[in-house]
């Protein structure tokens, strides 16, 4: 494949040129400074605020259908969290501060640190940036998959505005707008607002026949409200911009939709495998006080269903009734929930030293987000997720300067980068109750484990420097070098413990550390009296700590190079090859989920990437054509993972030792499952993207853009720690795939001409992926998942009848597909999620649906 990469860099296209510029030069920020990105020696897809309206990019999760080698996931718990992948670095569903992210979003060059709060709508955009690849020197915070700039409109000298409101279905309804005002000759002030609700497209179908308790509420609406307010000032060689953003988001949130069910060979307990899904052999109360009774009323048959009410519920009845609906439909007893409010300050400052520029972006940000998921898609509760994180703060200052030397043959950067965020109180609530083995005569009669993370609280800062320089050794050769060096500091203060509720001095008794209090607790309206009350947390041998040492706290501090060399050759008119190599980390981490000391934090991950690219504007039998490919190859060591280890400190086998031998034979017990942070040694990440762009006739526009992925974990082994062994489910991923699609297409055709009537614009877009490369050893093949596509179609109509009016309709998922969200390792989710992964059960299939067929009309006024 190398020699393959070498003999595109070096062929020169035997086409002839042209110096027009029929597609219009693209600027970009990616080295810091204003550039075409013809010119750049890497992958860069942009959009201008024309293309996002085209291609009807709502939010920042929209890009990957327009985007080659970006893939965006929604979070599996919450609607107000996105997973951003690039070149298939992936990020961990981290609610906290635990790990950063491998993508980094910046919004007016502020960087946003974690996932939350960027599910909100884009508007007032004035250009969209994905940078592909580490970047480890010029850009912000050191990633090892790439970056997001995202790019709002300044305030301009001339008075204008706009104001557009659209409808459509699932009670859809936005409001935008903006005010441009100049007051003085160099001072000028912008305000631009947002209002976008929808009802929500999943219908919740959830009855209760015995109790006769309903939720209609849809799955998937919002409340979203927004503004930018800017100020800028421009006196002789200084240009100073101030803005706030502020966005209070409300969210129905996520759920799963059923699609059927599978059977699997392993027994429940002595009982058939199917006895493995909730409330099939025997039944159960939920959180809520609600009876689930079996929906077998013999399950050594299998023949004879339950015709009670209160056998409605069951998960085989789910099933059942789901065959018979619309996929866009589910039966939650209790919606889950977001919220959040969101504020930054940010300032940037311009200024002409001589020949240098200077620039210094400074920020502010706080939000406080909330949230809750119960049983996602499931007609009862038997577990409650939330996750708060009340008082989130983040400063920093990024001072870039620019200049050239030695008659503009050498350009050169360089600057200072310093971040700081802390949250006090972040940790994740878990009210857990497994209906499993021993049926319990109701909720009272077996405990519900309370895990209380809300003390926990993390403080991260990073500090770096950096230097570039381009220098031209021909008039049609550069090289490019740089280099960064990066320090972070981590703190984390844990402080997780335990309540088992209802409980009794005997039940507490066999609580390690366990401390009686005769008093009640109230969960979902039902008040359980006795609590166990005790620490999650260990000693860095395994062993539980007393309730009044219930309280641990880590540091860390990484120190990292990282370094840029590129080299770029006009090999003929308008045509650009290049190769560059980068390294980029990602900086350790402290996962406060975890409860032993020992295994609680993660090394830094590192990348080393190469790219070569071809990038041209040219011409074929009169036809213009600009074609951009870029090829990569990265090693990726240190893989941080999270996994669920066996703790065999307190465990108890035959010899007295719980070796891994007599743990794979079942003879150990006295063992508890932790969650562990460590480094997988190895992966190797390849691939290739193209964009296409063509003219072949006046006013149309076609393009074809894609992206394959070729990433496999070399070498996922690791250790286990003292005290741990490995789990007898499959750990060691070596020679898998990263469970994500392999291949991402689109394609767009876009017809533009003026009429009597107005500016119309016609345009089609489609998207395709391939199914999750998922390792399936583990689970069932029904759990497989496939590709789709996804098409949607744009009518524009600008300056209506020679007025300031623009009107438009857009439908989205023309062909009203049925596409699935698979869970994080690529498969459907099988409820209950205690046998998920565990090879050989039975489960209901579930997966979160994708949008269906959607119509929006959109009127503006332009003033």
């Amino acid at each position: 494949m190398r020699a393959a990469l070498l003999a595109l860099l070096l062929a020169t296209p035997a086409f002839a040129q042209d110096a027009a510029d029929p597609f219009g030069t693209i600027i970009v920020t990616a080295r810091k400074r204003a550039e075409p990105q013809q010119s750049v020696p890497i992958a860069i897809s942009s959009f201008d605020a024309a293309a996002v309206d085209r291609l009807q990019i709502k939010t920042i999760e929209d890009l990957r259908y327009a985007t080659p080698s970006l893939y965006v996931q929604p979070s599996n718990f919450r609607q107000d969290v996105i997973n951003i992948t690039i070149r298939g670095q992936q990020n961990f569903q981290s609610n906290g501060l635990q790990f950063d992210t491998s993508a980094a979003v910046y919004v007016n060059g502020v960087y946003y640190a974690r996932p939350l709060g960027l599910t909100g709508s884009l508007f007032d955009v004035d250009t969209v940036q994905v940078l592909k690849g580490p970047q480890g020197t010029l850009v912000g915070r050191n990633t090892t998959g790439g970056a997001i700039f995202y790019e709002t409109k300044q305030p301009a000298r001339d008075f204008g505005g706009y104001v557009r409101s659209s409808f459509g279905d699932y009670g859809l309804h936005t409001v935008q707008g903006a005010l441009n005002l100049p007051l003085t000759a160099n001072l000028a002030v912008r305000a631009a607002f947002n209002y976008d609700h929808s009802d929500g497209y999943i219908r919740n179908y959830y009855v209760d026949p015995v109790s006769g308790a309903r939720n209609d509420t849809p799955a998937m609406g919002y409340r979203k409200l927004g503004g930018i307010f800017s100020a800028k000032w421009t006196p002789a060689d200084w240009s100073i911009l101030l803005r706030a953003n502020v966005s209070d988001e409300h969210y129905t949130g996520q759920t799963y939709t059923t699609l059927g069910s599978f059977i699997g060979t392993t027994l429940s307990n002595g009982r058939p495998s199917v006895c493995n899904i909730p409330a099939t052999c025997l039944g159960f109360t939920d959180l809520r006080g609600s009876v689930i009774t079996p929906y077998y009323a013999n399950y050594l048959t299998g023949t004879a269903v339950s015709t009670l009410p209160s056998a409605y519920n069951s998960a085989l009845a789910l099933a059942a009734r789901a065959a018979n609906r619309s996929f866009w439909s589910t039966e939650q007893a209790i919606n889950n929930r977001d919220e959040g409010r969101y504020q930054t300050l940010s300032a940037t400052i311009d200024r002409k030293l001589g020949q240098v520029d200077a620039r210094l972006i400074a920020a502010y940000r706080w939000f406080d987000a909330t949230g809750a998921s119960q049983n996602r898609g499931l007609p009862y509760v038997t577990n409650v997720y939330a996750y708060d994180t009340p008082d989130y703060r983040s400063w920093q200052a990024d001072l870039t300067f620019n200049g050239h030397l030695l008659a503009d043959t050498l350009k050169w950067t360089a600057g200072a980068f310093g971040f700081r965020e802390t949250s006090p109180t972040d940790g994740d609530q878990l009210w857990l109750f497994l209906p499993s083995g021993i049926a319990p005569a109701a909720a009272s009669g077996r405990q519900i484990t309370y895990t209380d993370a809300t003390r926990n609280g993390e403080r991260n800062s990073s500090y770096a420097a950096y230097g570039q320089l381009t220098y031209t050794l021909t008039p049609h050769t550069r090289l490019t070098a740089g280099a960064r060096y990066t320090i972070d500091h981590r703190y984390a203060l844990l402080a997780t413990q335990t309540i088992r509720f209802p409980a009794t001095p005997p039940t507490t008794a066999t609580v390690p550390n366990g401390v009686y209090d005769p008093g009640s607790y109230t969960l979902l309206g039902i008040t359980y009296t006795g609590l166990t009350r005790a620490c999650a947390l260990t000693d860095t041998g395994g062993r539980l700590l007393s309730l009044d040492q219930c309280r641990t706290t880590v540091t860390r501090t990484y120190r990292r190079p990282t370094w840029t060399v590129a080299v770029d050759q006009d090999v003929a008119r308008n045509t650009l090859a290049y190769a560059t190599a980068r390294s980029g980390y990602r900086s350790g981490a402290i996962n406060s989920a975890a409860i032993n000391p020992a295994v609680i934090t993660a090394k830094p991950e590192r990348v080393t990437d190469y790219e070569i690219g071809l990038k041209s504007d040219w011409r074929l039998a009169g036809v213009p054509l600009r074609t951009n490919f870029a090829a990569y190859w990265t090693d990726y060591r240190d893989i941080q993972i999270q996994t669920t280890l066996p703790n065999v400190t307190i465990a108890t086998a035959p010899g007295d030792v719980c070796t891994q031998a007599l743990f794979n034979a079942g003879s150990c017990t006295g063992t508890s499952n932790d969650n562990v942070t460590l480094n997988a040694r190895r992966a190797r990440v390849r691939g290739f993207e193209f964009d296409v762009q063509a003219r072949p006739l006046k006013g149309l526009t076609l393009q074809a853009a894609g992206s394959y992925l070729d990433a496999v974990y070399s070498d996922y082994s690791f250790t286990p720690p003292p005290g741990y062994l490995l789990p007898t489910g499959t750990t060691n991923l070596s020679g898998t795939r990263f469970p994500l699609p392999k291949w991402q297409l689109n394609g767009s055709m876009v017809y533009a001409r003026t009429t009597p009537l107005g500016a119309l614009e016609l345009s089609w877009h489609s998207y395709w992926q391939s199914h999750y490369e998922a390792d399936l050893r583990a689970f069932n093949p029904a759990q497989a998942t496939r590709g789709y596509a996804l098409s949607d179609l744009r009518v524009a109509l600008g300056a209506v009848l020679g007025s300031r009016f623009d009107i438009s309709a857009g439908l989205k998922n023309v062909f009203n597909k049925a596409a699935c969200v698979p869970e994080p390792q690529g498969v459907l989710n099988s409820a209950p999620n205690g046998t998920f992964g565990v090879a050989g059960t039975s489960g209901v299939l579930q997966c979160m649906p994708l949008a269906p067929r959607t119509l929006m009309g959109t009127v503006a006024y332009r003033f």
